[in-house]
């Protein structure tokens, strides 16, 4: 069995070792702030970007650096563009449209004249410490067009995010020094989370466990959650004196007019009254009303499901 030279280990060890470093590297970069004079973050923002990228635009004002458009090189690889065989295959075309004599005189096709460039935005914002925001953008140009289209969505080429992660990694190693790490962003609240939720509590001519019913329904015509609401009604709720009974139908008539559901809003509000069999809201007090709602609560097993909600005639 053939040993492995000692050298070949080492150069491996080294490889291994450089790779997670940069990665290591790049995992702060990308969650650091810098905690220093804004001056500091900016000049070395130019300063790392001017490196890779010479022509550009800075606004210290704001604290943006805008690069123009820089065409985007390869070499030796299967985007080179300067080898129209290998990038019209790494593309998927053969030489269809090539003929022979053209490929032996070594002249280009179409596809050897496509040209990518990239360029970027970085910002360095907040107060310190300071943020800094590296924003890459890529664009392609082909034969005839007049101006390079930039790529968006499934087009976005699979080099922009290195190159854009190359930039971020060039930007915090000249100032590592000044690195704190990013508190963790937490994620938006959700409109509906913003309402406050009925407290139970809210219920106190009723069973707790009716109590607990009548919170979820409220909250459900309050953020009009239509599916919490169908959970709450029984199949057989009584929506109407004429119409037959019926869940869905129910909650189809109320969403194509909302005024039932505030007025089931407006009874819950006005309190409820029951026995651990059956609760209404408003409390009945004998003969109804015209022209007012009235919503029954029955125990159904283990739930409480509205088992009528109707106007007075």
């Amino acid at each position: 069995m053939r040993s492995t030279h000692p050298i070949t280990i080492c150069l491996v060890a080294v490889a291994l070792a450089f790779g997670c470093s940069s990665k290591k590297d790049l995992k702060a970069a990308k969650s650091s702030l810098y905690d220093t004079d804004f001056a500091i973050v900016y000049n070395a923002a130019v300063e790392a970007t001017r490196e890779l990228y010479p022509t550009l635009n800075e606004n210290p004002g704001p604290g943006m650096v805008k690069t123009a458009w820089h065409q985007v090189t390869y070499a030796n690889n299967q985007d080179d563009l300067g080898n129209q065989r290998t990038l019209a295959q790494g593309q998927g075309v053969g030489t269809t449209g090539v003929t022979p004599g053209q490929a032996a005189a070594g002249m280009p096709t179409r596809l050897a004249y496509k040209r990518f460039f990239i360029r970027f935005d970085v910002s360095v914002v907040g107060g310190r410490p300071w943020r800094v925001k590296v924003v890459g953008h890529a664009s392609e140009w082909e034969p005839g067009n007049a101006l390079p289209t930039e790529l968006h969505g499934p087009a976005r080429p699979h080099w922009l995010d290195g190159r854009t992660d190359s930039l971020t990694l060039a930007i915090y190693k000249k100032i590592k020094t000044y690195a704190v790490p990013m508190k963790k962003e937490e994620p938006p609240a959700k409109p509906e989370d913003l309402i406050p939720k009925t407290d139970p509590k809210a219920f106190t001519n009723v069973p707790p466990t009716a109590a607990a019913a009548l919170a979820k329904i409220r909250d459900a015509l309050v953020r009009r959650d239509y599916g919490a609401l169908r959970a709450a009604l029984a199949d057989d709720v009584v929506w109407s004196l004429g119409g037959a009974p019926g869940a869905d139908t129910a909650m189809a008539m109320w969403q194509a007019d909302p005024e039932p559901l505030e007025a089931m809003q407006r009874a819950i509000g006005s309190g409820c009254a029951g026995t651990d069999k059956k609760v209404t809201c408003p409390p009945s007090t004998g003969e109804p009303i015209p022209g007012t709602y009235s919503l029954v609560l029955e125990a159904r097993g283990e739930a409480w499901k509205v088992t009528s909600f109707v106007k007075a005639e």
